[in-house]
C-alpha cells in the first residue's frame, strides 16, 4: 500500500506556511535589473538553485556563451517564442545572471551545463544591455535605441535620434555597440511596439537594423522574446507579424521548456525534496492498477512509458499537468509555464493545509470551492461558470457533494462524485476544439487505490441524473453554461401539482388491483366496505400510511364496523396500507413520470432538444411507466387483518424485481405462504376447530360462518374448502353428516346435501338402522308442510323416471305440496313448460323451480360461453345461483 504524497514530498516553506506569493512565478527582467521584486529572481544563487536546466535552456545558455567567448559557433540573433508564461523571461534572467554574476553562475548546475554546452572553461566578461517593453515608456522615456546607447555609455551618439524618435542606421549602431563582447536582452518588444504607434515604423526599422548589425559583430548576441500569439487585438497581430518577419530572416528559435521537462521544472519550483523511492513505489502501484483495468482505461496508460511519466510527474498525476499544458494553455490569456506553476502551487498549498491522504494529486482533487483556485480557471472561461461550479461541483448546496453523502461512509474519503465532477470540469475547456472527457480517461483522472471502479461508474450515473450543467454526448462528458436535460426535467417537475401525482397513483392502483380478491380502493370510512362473506381487500389512501409502528386509524375502524353496524364477517377483510418511506419514493417517481410526459408532449421543446436527448426522453418515459407497478407494489407493503387481540399487521416485503402481478394476487400469495389463507383443511383439523369439547354436533352452515367471522380461524377464499374437508372426512369416517333426514358416513356425500340449511356435522355416526321397505311410488312424490324450503328437503336417490307414477288421490281429497326431481333429456326441456309448469299453475300452485345443469363436452366449453351467455342470462332473469362449479 502506498503512502500519502505528503510523506514522499516536502513543499517549499512558503507553501507549507501559507505565505505563498503569486509574484514568485511572475518573472520580470526590469525588476531584476532594478534589484526589486522576489528574491528568487534577484539573487543569482537562489535563482540557479530553483532553476531546472532544461534542454532548451542549456542550448540557449551554451549558444550565447559560445558566441560571446568568440568561438563562432553560437547564433548571433536568437528569438525565444512561446505562449505567454512559457519561460521566456525566465530564460532572459538566466542569461542576465550568467554574465552579470559569472562566479555564482559557474558554481550552479545550470552554469556548469552551459559551460559544457559551449565547450569553454569559463564565462567571459561581457556587457549586458536590457530593454523591457512593458517597463519602457514610449511617450516620455527613452526609445529602444536610446536605451541601448545609454547602457553602453554612448548616449551622445544617439541622443538626437532618441529625442526625435528616429531610428539610427547600421553604421551608427556599429559605433554604439563596438567590438567588445555584448549581450543585448530584449523582452516584451511586441507590447512596446503596439504602444509606440506614433513612431511604429521607426521601431520596426530599428529592430531590422539591429539584427543585421549584431549579426556581423562576432562577439555580440541579441536575444529577444516574442509571444506565439498576440494578446493585443488586431493591432497586436499586425505588429507581431512584422516582428516575426524581421527576426525570422536570421534568428534561431529556442523553446525553454519542451515536453515532459515541465515535470522537472514543477518539482524544482514547488518542492524542497521528493523521495525517489516513494515516487517509484506509488507510480508502480498505479501502473499495476491500470494493468488490471485493461480496456477500461486508455491504452497509453498501460504502456511502460506511462509508468515513467507517473514517476517523473510525482506527486502529481500526469493527467493533471497534461490538461494544463495541452488544453488550458491554449487560451490566449493563460500563461503557459508560469500559469501552470501558479495554479499547481495553489493546489499544493491547499492539499497541504487539509493534510491530504491521497497518494497522488489527481485532477479530481482540485478544490474549486477555494476562491484562489477557482479564480485561476474562471478568468479564462468567464464568470458565468461560477454558477455552474456552485450548482453542480463544489460549495454549499452543490449536487456532487450531495451524491457523495448518499453513497455512504465507506467511500466518503474518496469524494467520488465531487472528484468526477471536478475532473470533468477540468477537462471541459480549451482554447481550441478539443473539449470533454471520455469515461476511460475519467478513470485515470479520478480513480484511486482502494476505490472499486464500479463505485466510480455508479457515481457517474447518479451525476447524469442529478447535475444540471453536465452534458454527455457519444460517451464524452463536459460541463457547459447551458442547463442540461436534468434542469428541464426539474422545471417540469416543479410544475406538477400534488393532486396530479395523487390522481396518477390512483389510476395506477386501479390498473393494478387485480381480480383475485374483491378490491375496495381508498375507502374514506367503514361504510365504503360492505359486510359480506366474500373475501375482500381494502386498499387505504395515501393519507393513511403505516410508519414507525403507528397504524392508520381507519384500519381498526374498517375491521370493527361496517357503517353504523358492527362488522360480522371480519375474517373476510384484508387491509393494505402504504409504507411512509416508500411513499416518498413513489411520489417522486410519479412526479418525474408526469414531468417526462409533459416534456414528450411539448412539441416546441422537443424540437429544441438534440436527437440524442429526444431519444433519452422517450426511453426514460417508458422506463418510468414500466417501473410504476413495481413502485406501487413496493409502497403498499403493510397488510392488516383482524386478530384475536385487535389488528394484526404483516410486512409483506418488497416484490421481486420485475414483478408485474396485481395487488390482490400479491396479497393472496403472501397469505397462502404465511398459512393465513387456507387452501385445504384436513378433516381432523376441521373437527377440532369446528366443535368444542363435549359437543356432539354442529350445523354445517355455522361451521362455514365461523371461518368468515372469527379471526382465530384461517381465512377462506371459498366455502368450498370447508365442504371439501367435510366430504373427505365423511368418506374417511372421521365424522358424519346428517342432511335431509339422512346420515352420510363412510360414503360419498353430494354437494346439495351440504348446502342444506339443516345439514349437521356429527362427531360420531349413529348406529345403523334396519333396512326399510323397497322404494314405492308413494315415496317418490312427497308432500311437505307449507313454508319448508326446497333446499332443506331430502333428495330422492333415483331420478323420477325410475319411479312408478304416484296413485291418484282419493275423491274429495287434494295435495297441498308437490316436490319433483327428474332427469330430463336436454332436447325435451321445452315441453316442461307445456306439460308440467302450465298444469300446476292452472291449479293455482305457487311454483319454486330449481334447475340442476351438468354439461359435459368431449372437446371443450368456452369460458366466454359460460360467463357471457349462460350466467349472464340467469342473472338477467333474476335467477339465484345456488351452486356453481366449472373445471
Amino acid at each position: 500500500m502506498t503512502q500519502p504524497w505528503l510523506q514522499g514530498c516536502n513543499p517549499h516553506r512558503d507553501l507549507r506556511e501559507g505565505k505563498f506569493d503569486e509574484s514568485v512565478f511572475a518573472a520580470d527582467l526590469s525588476d531584476v535589473v532594478a534589484d526589486r521584486g522576489p528574491l528568487e529572481y534577484r539573487d543569482p544563487v537562489l535563482f540557479f538553485r530553483k532553476t531546472y536546466p532544461t534542454q532548451g535552456l542549456r542550448r540557449l545558455l551554451g549558444a550565447v556563451l559560445s558566441r560571446l567567448a568568440g568561438r563562432g559557433s553560437g547564433e548571433a540573433v536568437i528569438q525565444i517564442q512561446t505562449p505567454f508564461g512559457g519561460g521566456k523571461t525566465h530564460s532572459l534572467i538566466a542569461l542576465y545572471h550568467l554574465f552579470r554574476h559569472p562566479q555564482e553562475a559557474q558554481d550552479s548546475e545550470p552554469g556548469q551545463e552551459a559551460l559544457r554546452a559551449a565547450g569553454v572553461a569559463e564565462i567571459p566578461a561581457a556587457r549586458v544591455v536590457t530593454f523591457v517593453g512593458t517597463a519602457a515608456d514610449p511617450l516620455r522615456g527613452r526609445t529602444p535605441w536610446g536605451e541601448l546607447a545609454a547602457q553602453l555609455g554612448r548616449y551622445e551618439l544617439l541622443a538626437e535620434h532618441d529625442q526625435q524618435r528616429r531610428a539610427p542606421g547600421k553604421d551608427r549602431l556599429h559605433q554604439v555597440i563596438g567590438e567588445a563582447p555584448t549581450l543585448i536582452l530584449m523582452d516584451e518588444i511586441a507590447e512596446y511596439a503596439v504602444k509606440a504607434r506614433d513612431f511604429l515604423d521607426q521601431v520596426m526599422a530599428f529592430f531590422q537594423e539591429l539584427t543585421e548589425t549584431v549579426r556581423v559583430l562576432e562577439r555580440s548576441a541579441l536575444v529577444a522574446t516574442l509571444p506565439s500569439s498576440a494578446p493585443y487585438g488586431e493591432e497586436g497581430e499586425r505588429v507581431l507579424h512584422q516582428l516575426q518577419q524581421i527576426f525570422g530572416r536570421m534568428e534561431a528559435i529556442y523553446t525553454p521548456v519542451d515536453g515532459e521537462e515541465i515535470y522537472e521544472v514543477i518539482r524544482r519550483r514547488l518542492f524542497e525534496e521528493i523521495r525517489p523511492d516513494e515516487a517509484r513505489r506509488t507510480a508502480d502501484a498505479y501502473w499495476e492498477m491500470y494493468q488490471r483495468l485493461g480496456e477500461d482505461i486508455p491504452r497509453e496508460a498501460r504502456e511502460p512509458a506511462y509508468r515513467d511519466r507517473l514517476r517523473r510527474a510525482y506527486p502529481f498525476h500526469p493527467e493533471l499537468i497534461d490538461l494544463l499544458m495541452e488544453r488550458w494553455s491554449t487560451f490566449p490569456t493563460f500563461q503557459r509555464t508560469r500559469g501552470v506553476l501558479r495554479l499547481l502551487a495553489e493546489i499544493v498549498a491547499d492539499r497541504y493545509r487539509n493534510n491530504d491522504t491521497a497518494s497522488l494529486i489527481l485532477p479530481g482533487h482540485i478544490d474549486l470551492s477555494q476562491p484562489a483556485i477557482r479564480r485561476e480557471f474562471l478568468k479564462h472561461i468567464g464568470n458565468e461558470f461560477e454558477g455552474v461550479i456552485a450548482s453542480d461541483i463544489a460549495g454549499p448546496g452543490a449536487r456532487a457533494p450531495r451524491i457523495d453523502q448518499e453513497m455512504g461512509s465507506e467511500y466518503a474519503r474518496f469524494r467520488v462524485a465531487s472528484a468526477l465532477a471536478t475532473a470533468i470540469f477540468f477537462g471541459s475547456f480549451s482554447g481550441g476544439e478539443r473539449r470533454g472527457v471520455s469515461l476511460p480517461r475519467l478513470r485515470l483522472m479520478a480513480l484511486q487505490e482502494g476505490l472499486p471502479p464500479a463505485v466510480l461508474s455508479d457515481a457517474l450515473q447518479r451525476m447524469e441524473e442529478a447535475l444540471w450543467y453536465l452534458h454527455e454526448e457519444r460517451g464524452i462528458y463536459e460541463f457547459r453554461s447551458q442547463p442540461n436535460l436534468n434542469r428541464v426535467i426539474v422545471e417540469k417537475e416543479e410544475a406538477v401539482r400534488p393532486e396530479e401525482v395523487e390522481e396518477e397513483i390512483r389510476r395506477g392502483l386501479e390498473r393494478l388491483a387485480g381480480r383475485e380478491l374483491r378490491v375496495f380502493l381508498w375507502p374514506c370510512s367503514s361504510a365504503d366496505v360492505p359486510d359480506i362473506r366474500e373475501l375482500k381487500l381494502a386498499v387505504l389512501g395515501l393519507d393513511q400510511p403505516r410508519a414507525g409502528g403507528r397504524a392508520p386509524a381507519l384500519a381498526e375502524e374498517l375491521l370493527r364496523r361496517s357503517g353504523t353496524a358492527f362488522r360480522a364477517y371480519a375474517n373476510t377483510l384484508l387491509i393494505l396500507a402504504v409504507d411512509e418511506r416508500e411513499l416518498t419514493v413513489l411520489r417522486q417517481h410519479v412526479k418525474r413520470l408526469l414531468a417526462f410526459r409533459a416534456i414528450e408532449g411539448d412539441r416546441a421543446l422537443m424540437r429544441q432538444l438534440s436527437e440524442e436527448n429526444r431519444k433519452k426522453i422517450q426511453e426514460r418515459c417508458k422506463e418510468l411507466e414500466d417501473d410504476l407497478p413495481f413502485r406501487l407494489l413496493s409502497t403498499y407493503r403493510h397488510l392488516a387483518k383482524a386478530g384475536a387481540d385487535g389488528v394484526e399487521w404483516q410486512d409483506i416485503g418488497l416484490p421481486t424485481s420485475g414483478d408485474r402481478g396485481s395487488l390482490a394476487r400479491r396479497v393472496v400469495e403472501f397469505m397462502k405462504s404465511s398459512e393465513l389463507l387456507a387452501e385445504r383443511i384436513a378433516p381432523g383439523v376441521l373437527l377440532r376447530k369446528a366443535m368444542r369439547e363435549g359437543e356432539s354436533e354442529r350445523p354445517v352452515r355455522e361451521i362455514v360462518e365461523a371461518f368468515w367471522r372469527y379471526p382465530n380461524l384461517p381465512m377462506l377464499a371459498d366455502k368450498a374448502i370447508v365442504h371439501r374437508a367435510i366430504v373427505e372426512g365423511v368418506q374417511s369416517g372421521v365424522f358424519a353428516v346428517r342432511s335431509r333426514g339422512r346420515v352420510y358416513f363412510r360414503e360419498p356425500i353430494p354437494e346439495a346435501a351440504l348446502e342444506d340449511e339443516e345439514a349437521v356435522l356429527l362427531r360420531e355416526a349413529p348406529p345403523p338402522q334396519p333396512e326399510g321397505p323397497a322404494l314405492t311410488a308413494e315415496s317418490a312424490v312427497t308432500s311437505y308442510p307449507a313454508g319448508v324450503e326446497a333446499a332443506a328437503r331430502p333428495m330422492p336417490e333415483k331420478p323420477l323416471e325410475a319411479v312408478e307414477a304416484p296413485p291418484a288421490p282419493s275423491k274429495g281429497r287434494g295435495l297441498s305440496e308437490v316436490y319433483l326431481r327428474a332427469r330430463v333429456p336436454w332436447d325435451r326441456t321445452s315441453e316442461i313448460i307445456r306439460g308440467v309448469i302450465s298444469p300446476l299453475r292452472t291449479d293455482g300452485a305457487e311454483l319454486e323451480i330449481e334447475f340442476v345443469i351438468r354439461a359435459r363436452s368431449a372437446a371443450s366449453i368456452r369460458p366466454e360461453t359460460l360467463e357471457h351467455k349462460v350466467l349472464e342470462t340467469l342473472r338477467q332473469i333474476g335467477a339465484e345461483i345456488l351452486d356453481q362449479q366449472a373445471r
